[in-house]
Formats: C-alpha cells, sequence, structure tokens
C-alpha cells in the first residue's frame, strides 16, 4: 500500500471517529501527526454552528459584543448555553411550565404584548381624564361666573379651583402625548412626585384652618385631590415606562447598577454611558419641552403654596376675635358672621359698635344707628375710620359696618350678583340673624353709595336719613359697558373719564378676570409683608385686599350684571327716595379734575325733596385721608343726626 493511500484511509478513519464521538457528546483530544486535521474540522464545524444560530441576527448586531441596541426594541443579547449544566434526557420534568427553560423569543414576545396593553389602558384612561377635567372645568367656570350651581357651591371662592382643574389637564396631556419609552425620565417621575405632594400639603393646610374648613365644601376638597391624582397617574406610568425599559434593554440598566458600584468599575465606562443614555434628537427635544412645562409648573405651585400658607394664616389672625352666631345680643361689641337668607347659602360678617339692641330708649337721647356701607376697592376698615374718630369721641353713639358678599371676611356669593340682592341680603341679616331692628342712618361712600339707596328704598320704614359720600352716579353702572367687557378706548370722553381714581373709573371685566388668574400665584402677597410690612388685616380687608382672588371675583361679577341688574335696581329704587331725609358730601378736588363728576354729585342732591345739604369738602375722593375735608364730611354727619355741632 503507497503512502498516499495510506495518507486517505487515515483521513476517512479519523472523521468517522470524530463523527462517533459527537453522537456519544465525548470528543476526545487525539495525539500524533493527525491532531491539526482533526482541529480543523472541529474549528471548520464550530463557525458553521454559529453561523447557523446567527443566521437570523440583524447584520449590523454582530459586533455589540451583546449590547442591546437603543434602537431595536427589545433586542435581547444571546446568552451562552452551559451545555454541562442542561438536563439529561431522563431527567424528571416539572408539571410547571415557568419551571421548564423559555425561548428568549418568548419572553420578548411577552413583555411587547404588555407594553402595548400598557400604552392602550393608559391612552384610555388619560383621555377619560381629561374628558372629565374639560367637562369640569367649564361647568366650574359656568357656575362660579354666570350661573349659580347649587352642587358645586365653594363659599370662598376665588380662582383657585379653575386654576388647579386646568394644571390637571396639562399634567394629564403631557402624559398623553408622551407616554412611550423613549420619552422617560426620572426627573419628570420625580417632579409629579414633587407636584402630587405639593398639592397634598395645600389641601391638608385648607383643612386645618376653622375658617376655611367650613367654607370651600365638598367641591373644594375634591378639586385638590383631583390634581393630586393627576400627578400620581403620571408618576405610576413613568414607573411603568422605567419597568418596560429594564426589559427591552437589560444591559444599560446592568451597566447602571454597575456605575453605582465603586468596587466594579466598567471596563468600558464611556462606551456604556453613552449607550444608556441615548436618544434621538426628537426624543430630546419632547423630553425637553415637558420637563420645562412641568418646572413651569413647580414654581407656579411654590407661589401658590405660599399664598395658600399666608391666606391661612391671616385667615386664623382675623377671625380668631369673631365669634360665631352665639355672640350675646346684649354685648357693647358686636362681631360675628351671619347667613343671608334661610337657606343658609353664604355669610357675611357683620361688626357693631355700641348698643345696637336697645330700641326701648328715650326718643329724645337716642341716636340711629350709622349703617355704613364701604367703597368698591376698600371696606370699612379703611374708609369708616371717620366714623370710627366720632364713636370713640362720644359724638356717634352706635353704629354698624359689614363686608359686602366677596370683600373681607364675607363669603364669596353665588353668581349672578346685583346691588338688591346684597340689599335683601343685609337686611336678612340685620333683621332676622343679628336682631338689629334699627332705626338707622345710611351712609354710603363711592359705589356704595349705591347700595344705600337701594338698601334705603327697601327699608324705608327702618331708614332715618341718608348720606351720601363721594357717591356713584347710576350712569357709570351702563355707560361704555361694552367697553369694559372689551379693550378701553382712550379717545372716549377723555376729559371726563380718563382723570378718575381707579376706583371709580370704568373697568375692563377680562382684565379683571386674568387678575384672577394671576393671584392664585401673585407674589403682590408676599412682598406685602416681606417689604411693606403689612399685616394680615391689610390683607384681608385692607389695602392688599384687592389682590385677593376672592375680591376680583366679585369685582368681575359686578361688572358682568352692573347694566343688565344693578342699573335697573338704583332707578326703581329713586321712587321711594323722594321723602327721605339726606345729605351730599362731595371732593372738590374730583369735581375740578372731572367736570362730569360735579355734574353726577349735583344730580344725586336732588334724589329728594329733602336733602338737608350738600357740602363739597377740602381733599380728594378719598375724603378720610385728608384733614379738613374728613371734619367737614363728620360735620355733615353729625348735622344729619341730630347731633348738636360742637366744633
Amino acid at each position: 500500500m503507497d503512502k498516499s493511500s495510506f495518507s486517505d484511509s487515515s483521513v476517512v478513519a479519523s472523521s468517522s471517529s470524530i463523527k462517533s464521538s459527537n453522537k456519544l457528546g465525548k470528543i476526545g483530544m487525539q495525539e500524533g501527526s493527525n491532531s491539526p486535521r482533526m482541529s480543523a474540522v472541529q474549528n471548520t464545524e464550530a463557525r458553521d454552528s454559529s453561523e447557523a444560530s446567527f443566521e437570523h441576527e440583524p447584520l449590523l448586531e454582530g459586533q455589540r459584543s451583546g449590547k442591546s441596541s437603543h434602537r431595536t426594541l427589545g433586542a435581547v443579547a444571546p446568552q451562552p448555553i452551559n451545555v454541562s449544566n442542561s438536563s439529561s434526557p431522563g431527567d424528571d420534568f416539572s408539571d410547571d411550565d415557568s419551571e421548564l427553560p423559555r425561548d428568549p423569543s418568548d419572553l420578548l414576545y411577552s413583555v411587547r404584548r404588555g407594553y402595548r396593553n400598557f400604552i392602550h389602558k393608559s391612552k384610555t384612561l388619560l383621555n377619560i381624564m381629561i374628558f372629565i377635567n374639560t367637562l369640569w372645568l367649564v361647568t366650574t367656570f359656568i357656575s362660579d361666573f354666570f350661573f349659580n350651581i347649587n352642587f358645586l357651591r365653594n363659599r370662598i371662592t376665588g380662582f383657585q379651583d379653575l386654576t388647579l382643574i386646568f394644571v390637571s389637564i396639562v399634567a394629564n396631556s403631557l402624559t398623553l402625548w408622551f407616554n412611550k419609552i423613549g420619552y422617560y425620565s426620572s426627573l419628570d417621575q420625580y417632579l409629579n412626585v414633587v407636584l402630587c405632594g405639593l398639592t397634598l400639603f395645600n389641601l391638608l393646610t385648607n383643612l386645618l384652618v376653622k375658617y376655611i374648613r367650613q367654607r370651600i365644601g365638598l367641591l373644594g376638597v375634591c378639586t385638590y385631590l383631583w390634581a393630586a391624582v393627576s400627578f400620581a397617574v403620571s408618576a405610576v406610568m413613568d414607573r411603568y415606562l422605567y419597568y418596560f425599559n429594564t426589559k427591552f434593554h437589560p444591559n444599560n440598566y446592568d451597566d447602571a447598577e454597575a456605575d453605582n458600584d465603586e468596587n466594579s468599575p466598567h471596563p468600558n465606562e464611556h462606551s456604556h454611558k453613552s449607550i444608556r443614555n441615548r436618544h434621538t434628537l426628537t426624543e430630546w427635544v419632547s423630553i425637553g419641552f415637558r420637563t420645562t412645562v412641568k418646572g413651569v409648573l413647580l414654581v407656579f405651585f411654590i407661589l401658590f403654596t405660599l399664598n395658600n400658607v399666608l391666606f391661612s394664616l391671616d385667615s386664623i389672625l382675623t377671625t380668631k376675635q369673631v365669634a360665631q352666631v352665639s355672640t350675646e345680643a346684649n354685648a357693647a361689641s358686636y362681631d360675628a358672621f351671619h347667613w343671608v337668607d334661610a337657606d343658609h347659602n353664604y355669610q357675611i360678617h357683620l361688626k357693631c359698635y355700641g348698643d345696637v339692641f336697645d330700641a326701648e330708649g328715650s326718643e329724645d337721647d337716642r341716636q340711629p344707628i350709622v349703617l355704613f356701607e364701604h367703597g368698591g376697592a376698600d371696606t370699612a376698615f379703611l374708609s369708616a375710620t371717620w366714623i370710627q374718630e366720632l364713636y370713640h369721641l362720644n359724638r356717634v353713639q352706635r353704629y354698624c359696618v359689614y363686608e359686602r358678599p366677596g370683600y373681607g371676611l364675607s363669603d364669596s356669593p353665588p353668581a349672578p350678583v346685583s346691588i338688591s340682592m346684597m340689599a335683601d341680603a343685609l337686611k336678612h341679616v340685620l333683621l332676622k340673624e343679628a336682631n338689629i331692628t334699627g332705626p338707622f342712618t345710611t351712609v354710603g361712600y363711592d359705589m356704595g353709595g349705591l347700595f344705600t339707596q337701594v338698601f334705603t328704598a327697601k327699608n324705608i320704614d327702618l331708614v332715618e336719613s341718608m348720606l351720601l359720600v363721594e357717591s356713584w352716579h347710576p350712569d357709570l353702572l351702563l355707560k361704555n359697558y361694552i367697553s369694559r367687557l372689551l379693550p378701553g378706548d382712550d379717545n372716549d370722553d377723555p376729559d371726563d373719564y380718563s382723570k378718575l381714581p381707579d376706583e371709580i373709573n370704568r373697568h375692563n371685566g377680562f382684565v379683571i378676570w386674568w387678575k384672577g388668574i394671576l393671584s392664585t400665584f401673585n407674589i403682590k402677597l408676599q412682598t406685602s409683608w416681606l417689604l411693606a410690612h403689612h399685616g394680615s388685616k391689610e390683607r384681608i380687608y385692607g389695602r392688599d385686599m384687592i389682590y385677593q382672588g376672592k375680591y376680583l371675583r366679585i369685582k368681575f361679577l359686578e361688572s358682568v350684571t352692573s347694566s343688565l341688574l344693578s342699573y335697573k335696581d338704583v332707578l326703581n329704587s329713586l321712587e321711594n327716595l323722594r321723602e327721605i331725609k339726606m345729605s351730599v358730601v362731595s371732593s372738590n378736588e374730583l369735581i375740578k379734575k372731572s367736570p362730569q363728576w360735579g355734574n353726577w354729585q349735583r344730580e344725586l342732591s336732588k334724589i329728594s325733596s329733602k336733602t338737608q345739604e350738600w357740602k363739597i369738602v377740602d381733599g380728594g375722593h378719598q375724603i378720610y385721608k385728608y384733614g379738613l375735608g374728613k371734619q367737614q364730611a363728620q360735620d355733615v354727619l353729625l348735622r344729619l343726626i341730630g347731633e348738636k355741632d360742637r366744633y
């Protein structure tokens, strides 16, 4: 046998030996001159087997070194199979399929199916929440500003409810638009948790204060809770996105955990971090937009919380002296909240000085009760100081002041409002609730002069006399009504209107409404105590009251119904005022600025045939700030109530 035939037979024998060994799972290493050839055969078969195993893998994934691509959703790196630990055919298998080895493609399919179900269910839930929020927003807007819906009553309502519902819509919309794996951000998840916590903190702050707790109502509580739920839902969905990210890209999160272990540095730190943090440009822009909006919401809620905490503290300090309806009737000073009707819709704050319950005194010695009606941008805390001086000087024996609904500590009234409605509410409080039966001398300042006219006309049997101090004319309710709802025209009667004080000049309804929205996070109230060092009374019913949302809401309601309802109320009252004893006080400075104002004051002095005097005093519109003008107004009041002039 020659050498070539011997060699061929050796190769055949070796090949059959290798095949036999492979079938038994025992491939032995043979020594001798034939080992290189056998090694080559083994390498060839191993390469063929490897190529077959990666036959269905993406071409570009061949050099990922086991890393999953961020662009291939759910691509899982192949894991090595430990042949030595695999079960032999003779092993016993469990009946539970979960214990059997599963194909990675089956696991990936299960995760993808769960992700699709999550996206579908979350979209359905978020769309339902947005629909509820939108319906709630429209209903609240109509109920608070145009037509009352009884079950939606909040007795201290301003603009907080509207703002919180709108914020809930924004939160739900952001979650709906960016509820995808590529948009996941841990910062957004943290922001949702913080915003949810701030909302609940504001609710807790309100519930801890008795004055607010009694007035916020079930609707107010539900509004805060709903806003908190909106942020909580967003946080939960972010958590689900994090879960699916870990399933689709497990190696990236394994590397992240390795980064946190100081004893286990990653061998290729820069490359694996770039893979983990990689986003497309569209994803980065979307994440940045969402984070920016959530950051704005965070700033809003911080300012909202500061204002809410400040209002809660101010409410505690200003109401601790106010007794409820159980105040004794024979008290020298009376300070209480009273319901305005038998249905207990809302309460107003009434305060009286002197013995206002004495109705049995001598007719010669008894003075009428001075009932003061404050202006449109103040309360008796500011504009009734000149009457308070007379009381301390024993020139006025007794007087009462109150805050109209929406002003000071009085509750917000249901919409709509009118002068006649408020006059009826005051009558119920005085006669039915407080048992103060008069007789009265009514004093109306600024816009309060219109309320005084209507109240006097409705209760002519209880009122002895009436004093109008810098009172509005009814035409201010009607003239240029459309221009108060639309941007004002500077060319409209500039000589008469452009120089009027802010509390007299026409107000744009839309501007008032936007100021109300801004009042929920306005820094004016914060600077009032940080910089101006104003106290709680100044913010509740003093100079800073004009920044409160409750006050701005009532001003909006007044602007809406001023010519529709209130103007008619004033005109209807004129007939009953023809025989009332009255006097008029006007400012000389305002008459100089606006001749039309002087004409209006002259017309007011002709309301009654028994007008005692029309006094033009020195000073501006706010006569209580001017020494000489204030003294002249005091003299007019004393002469009207029958007190001899001692000056």
